[in-house]
């Protein structure tokens, strides 16, 4: 059964497609919505129960995550799936689904409209600037690594981007979102470092599906550090948006 619900994920990836969801938790599952987890299939999976309980646990957490989906689609959306819900806090876990070939940190130099055509900082500044002004507060979260170590040859990752270069743009724009949210007070959840193997590019094996997705063991090691950083929110006020910070481009 995983294998094949697995197999649904990996067409919608590769593809891109947003038109296809997982299993989310309804919003009539709790009395108050206090956390929206917003993104991709990352944040489907973990809210759907199909990699463990973990996020079933907090009857106040709300996942809405879309499979394949860019952090061009996630703002397309914000609105509708964070801002009219009137949660506390706003849990902001995109990227994986920008960082292909031919992406850059900041406007993308490609045509209007091609897969690529994504500024990954202003989208996320936009997200902020959004909650800040609906009074919510905000969460950041970094990319989870890319593949294991050593390689597994027709696993997702691999499919979706076997290039060696990516490494280096999921560090880019991890490297971003932490300079952005210290800049702007804005608690982080460093999903990266607390997957990544000795290597610092992949996962730990056992704490990945397929090499894209964290496994039920690895959603163990990521919802603590969520607890943390909704710890942290809770303690933070919440910043005008006007006086948002923009993140520096960093290069790598």
């Amino acid at each position: 059964m995983k294998i094949l619900a697995m197999t649904a994920t990996v067409l919608l990836f590769v593809s891109g497609c947003g038109g296809a969801k997982f299993p989310v938790a309804p919003l009539g599952h709790s009395t108050t919505p206090t956390v929206v987890f917003i993104g991709d299939s990352i944040t489907a999976i973990w809210g759907s129960g199909q990699e463990g309980m973990q996020f079933a646990q907090h009857p106040t957490w709300i996942a809405k995550g879309i499979s394949g989906q860019n952090s061009n689609q996630v703002l397309a959306r914000f609105q509708t799936d964070v801002i009219d819900l009137h949660p506390d806090i706003v849990h902001i876990l995109v990227g994986t689904n920008d960082v292909y070939p031919g992406w850059t940190l900041g406007p993308c130099d490609v045509p209007a409209g091609s897969q690529n055509a994504i500024d990954s900082p202003a989208n996320v500044t936009a997200m902020v600037q959004m909650a800040w002004a609906a009074d919510i507060k905000v969460i950041l979260a970094t990319i989870p690594p890319w593949e294991t170590d050593p390689i597994t040859v027709g696993d997702v990752a691999y499919d979706a981007d076997p290039s060696v270069g990516r490494y280096a743009l999921i560090d880019s724009w991890n490297g971003w979102l932490r300079q952005y949210a210290s800049g702007n007070n804005i608690p982080l959840a460093d999903y990266h470092t607390a997957l990544e193997a000795s290597n610092y590019e992949n996962y730990i094996p056992a704490l990945t599906l397929d090499g894209v997705h964290p496994s039920s063991q690895g959603f163990v090691v990521m919802t603590p550090l969520a607890e943390e950083a909704i710890t942290s929110a809770t303690q933070v006020p919440v910043m005008p948006s006007a006086l948002v910070k923009p993140g520096v481009l960093l290069t790598y």
